[in-house]
């Protein structure tokens, strides 16, 4: 009799944390999102099981809200997921938990390059334009991780313009980050196309956090008119050194 007196009881506080978890104010995902991420929970309203969120992304100082509320629900379709959407993700985005980590389904984003503003104060400053496609395969995160050189993330700056020089485009280019070793990501700057040359390598790991050197500059086959148009760009960027502008972010 005790023993299913007991069996009750903990039926009855199962049931009560399971109907509890259907009405967790969605404010509590704010307290999820880590410190080191640059994006925020600035405002969400719902439950964790169905709700939306106002983001905000980009380093502490220069956090910037983007427009429309990232909206989840929970689907329990082929096992438990949580189906993300937004008007800048190409689709649903899906989380599938298991065991040790979570599956992420591949997706595209696309949104403003001005974005780019939140990350440094230098990039804020030569006032960047044109849009950003970003392109992420179907991945596992856990402790296992994924194995060295796998891609983890494509971005291409389109169209890219700043505000510091009439040249329209300034050209295209791409940041590829794969696996590292290390368990980190390794990233990978390259020119694609325009006048303004950029180029360089880094690391993203939860250690040393990012760490970025490259160069940046004019196209030496371009006439002295162009080059002279991205002057005030490549010096706002860093310091010249043997006629290249120094990239470094920390």
């Amino acid at each position: 009799m005790n023993r299913r007196f007991a069996f009750f009881v903990a039926g009855l506080i199962l049931l009560a944390c399971c109907a509890a978890l259907t009405v967790l104010p969605a404010r509590w995902v704010m307290a999820m999102v880590p410190e080191p991420l640059p994006l925020t929970v600035v405002d969400a309203s719902g439950t964790v099981w169905s709700g939306s969120a106002t983001i905000a992304i980009g380093a502490s100082p220069h956090r910037r809200t983007i427009p429309e509320p990232l909206r989840w629900r929970l689907s329990f379709s082929n096992g438990p997921r949580l189906l993300l959407s937004h008007p800048w993700l190409g689709g649903p985005l899906t989380l599938a938990p298991a065991w040790l980590g979570v599956g992420v389904s591949a997706q595209t984003l696309q949104l403003p390059a001005t974005v780019l503003s939140t990350l440094d104060a230098r990039i804020a400053a030569i006032g960047p334009g044109g849009e950003l496609s970003l392109k992420w395969p179907a991945m596992f995160i856990g402790l296992s991780g994924q194995p060295a050189g796998a891609p983890l993330l494509d971005v291409q700056w389109l169209n890219a313009v700043s505000a510091l020089t009439p040249i329209r485009p300034l050209g295209t280019y791409a940041l590829a980050l794969k696996q590292g070793a290390s368990g980190g990501a390794d990233l990978i700057l390259s020119t694609q196309l325009g006048p303004l040359m950029l180029k360089g390598a880094g690391v993203l790991d939860r250690k040393s956090g990012f760490q970025f050197d490259g160069t940046a500059q004019a196209d030496p086959a371009e006439n002295a008119s162009v080059q002279a148009a991205l002057d005030d760009l490549l010096a706002t960027l860093g310091p010249r050194q043997n006629n290249q502008t120094l990239l470094r972010f920390r």
